[in-house]
């Protein structure tokens, strides 16, 4: 489990006060105690209008709704972390804005997302000796997105990266965080390859963590600590080669030190079920059923009540049915196993919510970046301005200063001789031209002035066109979720989504062709017509002009293919074609 791990910020340019907040915000996240933290960061953020110190506590406050699953709130914290950052123009307060986004895209389940804010991040602050907290965070977000594709290579440069980053800080709770990544790598490619030396090197790593456990315990998170020990007891279980009571003995010892840090901690409540499932499981090794059906029916009684645990519930649930048919309990396995079920519906349908909220965070995420995309564009093009502007002024001055030095060297050797007077004519002739050229440049300039303003109004159209469809599907496809729900058919609605995330790469595309066309297509479009179009009508000739085939039709507008072709048969007649004319092609003249 990934978690925004507390070492201390150092950071140039913000305020002292600022710093001892964050200072103070590490402490609290050490000890789990998120409500003071968040209560920490709303009095300093109403005490500065600072982008640069803003930019910092908004992105931690960000990261501490994240791990509370409270994914919209934090959006919009990491949307403000960012607007700061932007306003700064500090580097090192877009590596954090872009670390509290990564950490969000991490909860998503985006890992895509994840690998580019955090290289963006670490782009940031790459040749700075400043903030090596934030570094050491990109770096373990990155090993964390690169553990879900399995990549090992890419897992060991960054974890060992975070590693340096944890050491040059001094802490000990990012460097035990480290020392159980570094463990949990060697173990995954122990179970791929079974060689002997990888699991020495995973239980190493653990050692090397409660080292750091026994010398800095009041420096170690309550989850760090729990999780450190808790795998060195899953190890006496799984893999050590001693004999059973040794395994038992050491494993209890790690597993007594867990439970005291979780007795007066409730934020990491899941633990509880590792502890007393590692218990039954060596019960289960000594042959005794009963006691390890005692353990595990300590462990759930741990749990229950705590919010969140439905998936950890269903598994000790289905162990301890297991455990009443090895003694021929029909009756309790029975009782077991339905639990299990309701548990896993349960666990299901808080999945469903979660996803639903994962869309929408995802959407809203997307629109942002839309948003700052075209305010980037817009940015550029107002720079292009300027320096045409700029260009065409020192052309002026120029011109100006020229005419004042001819003006001055007429007005010197008029006097002179009167010979000059053809002299003269011929410079007044020469300035005569030199206006009428400076007269074209300018009319020129305004041409080119007015091609700029219709290419951006014509681009302005096209993605209004784009972005009108984008949202009229989405709007469709969250209609449909929500009838599905008023109608009792919740089962139906992942298949939904997951048919609407298969389609949102091939939309895309066909975003982006949409943007090709002119507007005036849809105009021609009614003028030929001899029946009026519907804004349906408009949209089925936009798909099949972009060549779109029946089935990507009918996903886009979640209907059966049958419609489309008989949807086809209908456009035909409003524009008066015969049953052997070609529909696409009429539509591509």
């Amino acid at each position: 489990m990934m978690v925004w791990c507390a070492g201390t910020v150092r950071a140039h340019h913000i305020q002292v006060s600022t710093q001892k907040i964050l200072d103070q915000v590490e402490q609290f996240q050490l000890q789990n105690r998120a409500k003071e933290a968040i209560k920490v960061l709303d009095d300093g953020i109403r005490s500065t209008t600072a982008p640069l110190d803003l930019a910092y506590m908004y992105a931690y406050q960000s990261s501490i709704y994240t791990l509370k699953d409270s994914l919209l709130l934090a959006k919009n914290l990491t949307d403000l972390s960012l607007e700061n950052a932007e306003k700064s123009k500090q580097p090192t307060a877009l590596a954090v804005a872009y670390r509290a986004k990564a950490f969000l895209n991490n909860a998503l389940n985006l890992p895509d997302e994840v690998v580019k804010c955090a290289l963006y991040g670490l782009q940031k602050v790459e040749n700075k000796e400043e903030d090596l907290v934030t570094k050491y965070h990109l770096n373990y977000l990155l090993y964390g997105a690169y553990s879900k594709w399995e990549d090992s290579e890419k897992m060991e440069y960054y974890i060992r990266s975070a590693n340096r980053y944890a050491i040059a800080v001094k802490s000990p709770n990012l460097q035990a965080n480290v020392n159980n990544g570094l463990s949990s790598m060697y173990l995954a490619r122990f179970r791929k390859g079974k060689e002997k030396s990888l699991l020495d090197s995973s239980f190493h790593y653990l050692n090397k963590s409660y080292a750091l456990l026994q010398t800095n315990a009041e420096r170690i998170s309550v989850n760090t600590y729990v999780i450190t020990c808790i795998n060195l007891a899953n190890y006496y279980l799984e893999y050590a080669e001693d004999a059973w009571s040794s395994r038992r003995e050491k494993a209890f010892e790690y597993l007594a030190l867990a439970e005291q840090k979780l007795a007066n901690n409730d934020v990491f409540s899941e633990n509880w079920g590792n502890i007393f499932g590692i218990k039954s499981g060596f019960a289960k090794q000594n042959g005794d059923l009963n006691l390890a059906e005692q353990y595990l029916l300590q462990g759930l009684s741990r749990l229950m009540g705590a919010k969140g645990n439905s998936r950890i519930e269903y598994a000790i649930n289905r162990d301890l049915a297991n455990i009443a048919l090895q003694k021929n309990d029909l009756k309790a396995a029975l009782t077991y196993q339905q639990r299990a079920e309701d548990l896993l519906k349960k666990s299901f349908n808080e999945q469903q919510l979660f996803n639903a909220q994962k869309l929408e965070v995802q959407y809203e995420m997307a629109k942002k970046d839309r948003e700052l995309e075209q305010s980037r564009e817009r940015e550029s093009f107002r720079r292009k301005q300027n320096y045409l502007y700029g260009g065409i002024a020192l052309a002026l001055l120029f011109g100006l200063v020229f005419l004042f030095i001819s003006y001055h060297f007429r007005l010197r050797y008029a006097m002179a001789r009167e010979k000059q007077l053809a002299q003269e004519k011929e410079d007044q002739a020469q300035q005569a031209a030199m206006h009428m050229m400076l007269e074209k440049e300018e009319q020129a300039r305004l041409k080119v002035e007015q091609e700029l303003l219709d290419l951006r109004r014509l681009q302005l159209e096209k993605e209004a066109l784009a972005n009108s469809l984008l949202i009229e599907r989405k709007n469709d496809t969250l209609k449909q979720i929500q009838d599905k729900i008023n109608n009792g058919e919740a089962t139906h609605i992942q298949k939904l989504i997951k048919e609407e995330m298969l389609l949102q790469t091939d939309f895309e595309d066909i975003k982006m062709q949409i943007q090709e066309l002119h507007p005036n297509f849809f105009n021609r479009l009614n003028e030929r017509s001899i029946q009026k179009l519907t804004s349906l009508d408009l949209k089925y000739c936009t798909y099949l002009y972009l060549k779109m085939t029946t089935k990507q039709i009918a996903q886009a507008l979640h209907v059966e293919p049958q419609s489309v072709r008989m949807f086809k048969y209908r456009l035909k007649q409003k524009f008066g074609l015969k049953k052997e004319d070609d529909l696409e092609g009429f539509l591509e003249s």
